[in-house]
């Protein structure tokens, strides 16, 4: 690879480990750094649409995530009572069918590891960056033991540093390596709502996302293999509410009350043994180069949005398969990183920029003209604009 040898990737995260797929398949030597140890929660599901399926082809990983995850076509609205009123095709595109393949988040993850590792890619858990020195011919990279989120970064007794061509933090919303870069200029805005998931048996019926509104609430079932699915929410939060674990379970049937039919069976087989993940839902761009000298941003450390076009984690993957491309194209490390973020940045900002437009219309938030713009691209048409422009 031309403009780099050797890389650092703060994150093994779904674009972390992409990225590190990638290089590794180009020759590069790459480390991975994950501050979470491996026994984190890595969520519980997600979609994934025909662009990113394309995008995980080029690291070689689409047939192992269609195999084990849930192809399907349309999205179908239900109304409260659980039944359907519509079915929305997807639309052509550039990319081949399915249009869309539901998989669970470890799953996911675990095939995205097994490429990242047999492509030479070397990962730590539970160490993050310490401290980074850039000068004109590299970074050294001195890394930290990571505990946990309310513990300090332990520096490592007699720890020796490394050096890298170019470091990239593939490490979420309240990125270090973003911080590093830009200060406290950038910071995740609280959208006012919050997302509830929980996985349960997938019934027969269930065969492609279902999608439906009452009372503010809407609710997301996503089947996500032939045994799994989960039940999502996204409700209003004022205030960002801290709840605690052990009320979860009455909040979220609280929320689901206008609901019945099947919704409402589904709702009453949640007991307290399934696990329900909540997450308050938060927004982020940054609207300059997500670069400077050989640090990079990239995912959500560079654009963060609800997840109502289905391509937050897209945006990721996409952003790692086009940096190593880009790597690869050119000779001169700053040439590398401009072409690909000139490349990226309209892209990745239109997600971001139209998942919060929905959002805010969902829940009746006051709109900007921008918005007004945006949601004037209803969900089948932004989602014609991502399925026929090449990323």
């Amino acid at each position: 690879m031309a403009a780099v040898r050797k890389v650092l990737i703060q994150g093994a995260g779904i674009g972390g480990l992409t990225l590190a797929a990638a290089l590794g398949q180009r020759g590069v030597q790459v480390d991975v750094a994950e501050a979470v140890g491996s026994d984190a929660v890595l969520g519980v599901g997600l979609n994934q649409p025909a662009n990113v399926l394309a995008a995980l082809d080029e690291i070689g990983v689409r047939e192992a995530c269609l195999n084990i995850g849930f192809p399907f076509e349309e999205l179908v609205l239900w109304n409260p009572l659980g039944e359907q009123v519509a079915a929305i095709p997807p639309p052509d595109g550039v990319y081949a069918k399915p249009s869309n393949n539901a998989i669970g988040r470890p799953a996911y993850n675990q095939i995205l590891r097994e490429a990242a590792d047999k492509a030479g890619a070397r990962i730590r858990t539970g160490v993050t960056i310490w401290e980074m020195h850039e000068d004109a011919d590299g970074v050294e990279v001195e890394l930290a033991t990571w505990t946990g989120k309310r513990t300090p970064p332990i520096r490592d007794a007699g720890a020796g540093s490394n050096r890298y061509d170019l470091v990239v933090g593939f490490d979420g919303v309240r990125s270090k390596i973003r911080e590093h870069l830009f200060g406290d200029k950038y910071a995740p805005a609280f959208t006012g709502s919050a997302n509830w998931r929980v996985t349960l048996p997938r019934p027969d019926y269930l065969k492609h996302i279902v999608v439906a509104f009452a009372a503010g609430v809407k609710v997301v079932l996503t089947p996500t293999s032939q045994d799994d699915m989960y039940f999502g929410l996204v409700t209003p939060e004022p205030g960002k509410p801290r709840h605690a674990p052990e009320d979860f379970l009455d909040l979220f049937r609280e929320r689901t009350r206008p609901f019945s039919g099947r919704l409402g069976e589904l709702r009453d087989s949640i007991t307290p043994d399934h696990t329900i993940v909540y997450t308050p839902l938060e927004y982020l761009t940054v609207r300059e180069p997500w670069f400077r000298g050989r640090i990079a941003i990239a995912g959500d450390a560079a654009h963060t949005s609800p997840p109502h076009m289905s391509q937050g984690a897209a945006m990721a993957v996409e952003d790692a398969v086009t940096l190593a491309a880009a790597l690869d194209q050119h000779d001169g490390l700053p040439d590398a990183l401009d072409a690909w973020y000139r490349r990226r940045r309209d892209r990745a900002l239109f997600v971001a920029d139209a998942s919060l437009a929905l959002l805010k219309q969902e829940n009746g938030d006051e709109l900007t003209a921008a918005d007004h713009e945006l949601l004037r691209q209803v969900v089948p048409n932004a989602q014609a604009r991502l399925f026929t422009e090449a990323y």
